[in-house]
């Protein structure tokens, strides 16, 4: 359920998973619901309103469970992937209620979600919290995207390579999909070319049997699957590259930033001490 934070990079895509029923601003959430005096009779009034027998509330806090199952009898849910959406929410917040004023700091905006700390991390791009903004969100989603795009055939090319170990001898355990699925389109159709991939990438010996054995997969290979499949991931790892460089640059540029500011930070508190 890592991969929530996807769907809130953009407002429109938030607009697609999540629907407003009400809005209720608080003007203390503090007193609104409390371990002692339980709920606010109107913020309780709302949540009986959309919720049914056996539905759970998803809610922001471990505090916020405790306490409406306890006061107000009602099964509330608070795990990891509830924590992605309230960073969608927060994220998105300007778009799923856009007639409202809300003035949210920029931490509750724009904190780091699991889901793109891990993809970040993937790529060797340590961000802190506070560096995280618009840009990095956005292209980390990209990037996200277009990686999805490659590895969810992973399953069935897998499948597909077996054969080729069984008819041509060809090991393809220990390649990428990127390969994989070219060596497929080779024996679909071994005339076409294959543009923006090396043929480097196969050994002579390979090559030969992946033009010339075509023939012996009929029946084992869906040609129009493979050649669609192929097309997509090419133009989703093309799209992946470009978009990383970009990434890495945002990082460097918010790193930047971000060291500036804890320079300054120290430079303030040091002038303090002094005086």
């Amino acid at each position: 359920m890592m991969n929530i934070w996807v769907d809130f990079i953009e407002g429109y895509l938030a607009k697609s998973m999540v629907w407003l029923k009400e809005f209720k601003r608080l003007e203390n959430v503090s007193s609104a619901i409390d371990p002692v005096t339980g709920v606010d009779e109107d913020l309780a009034m709302t949540i009986r309103k959309y919720i049914v027998p056996g539905q759970q509330l998803a809610v922001g806090k471990p505090e916020y469970k405790t306490i409406i199952e306890d006061k107000l009898e009602i099964s509330c849910l608070h795990d990891d992937a509830v924590m992605e959406l309230m960073w969608g929410l927060g994220n998105c917040v300007e778009y799923l209620v856009p007639s409202e004023k809300l003035e949210l700091t920029m931490e509750g905006r724009l904190r780091m979600s699991k889901g793109l700390k891990t993809v970040l991390e993937s790529y060797d791009l340590q961000v802190e919290p506070e560096m995280v903004n618009k840009h990095i969100i956005e292209t980390a989603g990209v990037v996200y995207s277009c990686d999805h795009s490659v590895n969810k055939h992973g399953k069935s090319l897998r499948a597909a390579g077996e054969h080729l170990k069984k008819i041509s001898d060809i090991d393809s355990q220990d390649w990428c999909l990127i390969k994989l699925v070219t060596a497929l389109k080779l024996l679909c159709y071994p005339t076409e070319e294959l543009p923006g991939i090396p043929l480097e990438v196969f050994s002579a010996e390979e090559y030969s049997k992946l033009v010339n054995d075509g023939p012996k997969y009929e029946g084992k290979l869906l040609k129009v699957s493979c050649k669609t499949v192929f097309k997509e991931m090419v133009w989703a790892r093309r799209l992946r590259n470009r978009m990383l460089r970009l990434l890495a640059h945002y990082v460097r540029e918010a790193r930047k930033a971000y060291e500036e500011d804890q320079t300054l930070m120290s430079s303030c508190e040091g002038g303090k001490k002094s005086i």
